[in-house]
């Protein structure tokens, strides 16, 4: 069977029209764009680190300017309880993009309890 151009595109749209039947409009998509994907350091110090996360579980940035193991520390918070921080070598971009006002999403990205405490936690970053 010989597909036209025209032919082609008028089956493609018919495919994208039926998608959202298929279940993929229930993808809730994130508003802004993806900065990074970055692992969360200094878990293991916290008392998360025998907590289970969720993925896409929504955490906050609490910039901490008065550290004293970094003048860019930004501590990564699940409601009022500390989780761990960016890595000293991300906290540069990250610490001057909240000290400028730029709005910033964190959300967790993945979560695996069977690996090692610094590599069990991933978060995404997002610019809203």
């Amino acid at each position: 069977m010989i597909y036209t151009r025209r032919k082609f595109i008028k089956k493609l749209g018919v495919l994208f029209a039926v998608v959202p039947v298929w279940g993929l409009s229930r993808i809730k998509k994130q508003k802004g764009f993806k900065l990074c994907t970055l692992k969360v350091a200094g878990l293991q110090y916290g008392d998360m680190s025998k907590h289970v996360f969720i993925p896409t579980q929504k955490l906050s940035f609490i910039r901490e300017k008065d550290n004293l193991y970094d003048a860019y520390a930004v501590a990564i918070y699940l409601d009022k309880r500390k989780v761990g921080y960016i890595p000293r070598t991300n906290s540069r971009i990250i610490a001057s993009l909240l000290d400028n006002g730029v709005n910033l999403n964190v959300n967790v990205r993945y979560f695996d309890k069977n690996k090692e405490i610094w590599d069990r936690l991933w978060v995404e970053v997002w610019q809203v």
